[in-house]
């Protein structure tokens, strides 16, 4: 099976997944779709063991550079931390809410300590996003399906994070508010398709990786990976 049969095969499945996810946003009674859909529930738990499998498999993913590796595992492993909620347990409120660092309660040690961490994540997110768009556009890898797959997952965060923060707008900025099975829906979604991301970056990196050990960026090792 050749790469761009994998990317379609991934693109199917996701459709269906899809579907699926709007099917049960629709059918399960609220108790339960909560149980799977809220920020504690099963979705959430799930998207922190990928992202941190993510973040092991890519310490390990030679040739590329260390530094690399460690800046997107960082990351990876952040996202995780941020889909439970563990840095809470250090800190009075999210580290990446400016309302945070106004509490007049919370030490000044620890706003120190969070802005510089969370400056940190910032610039390595920075980094790795400028590494990689170099690599897709100055490289070719737009033309690759490791590149689509990444293209893809990149491009669906911010949209589920609209979606995500979409509810929520519509009824404190606009008095309007969706009825519950198209909010469960919107939920279902969000939760459900940003578990799929780590899977994604992780299969878009082992695409990547093949194509870095047989010389996937020349024109022939394209016709012959396609």
């Amino acid at each position: 099976m050749n790469q761009r049969s994998i990317v379609a095969l991934t693109g199917l499945a996701l459709a269906v997944y899809a579907a699926w996810l709007v099917y049960l946003g629709l059918v399960l009674p609220p108790e339960r779709a909560d149980a799977l859909f809220s920020e504690t529930g099963w979705f959430e738990d799930l998207s922190a063991v990928f992202w941190l499998v993510l973040a092991a498999v890519l310490l390990f993913a030679r040739p590329i550079r260390l530094s690399r590796r460690i800046g997107m595992a960082v990351i990876a492993a952040a996202l995780a931390a941020r889909e439970e909620g563990w840095h809470k347990k250090f800190t009075t409120d999210s580290l990446f809410k400016s309302d945070y660092y106004q509490m007049t309660g919370v030490p000044m040690a620890e706003k120190l300590i969070a802005g510089a961490v969370a400056v940190g994540l910032t610039i390595t997110l920075i980094w790795l996003l400028v590494l990689g768009g170099r690599e897709i556009v100055g490289r070719g890898g737009w033309r690759r399906p490791w590149g689509w797959l990444a293209l893809f997952a990149v491009a669906i965060s911010p949209i589920l994070k609209a979606v995500d923060r979409g509810p929520s707008i519509l009824r404190v900025q606009f008095d309007i508010t969706l009825p519950e099975n198209i909010d469960m829906v919107m939920l279902s979604l969000e939760e459900g398709m940003e578990s799929a991301l780590p899977v994604l970056f992780l299969l878009a990196l082992g695409l990547y990786l093949m194509d870095r050990r047989s010389g996937g960026t020349t024109p022939a090792a394209d016709r012959a990976h396609g």
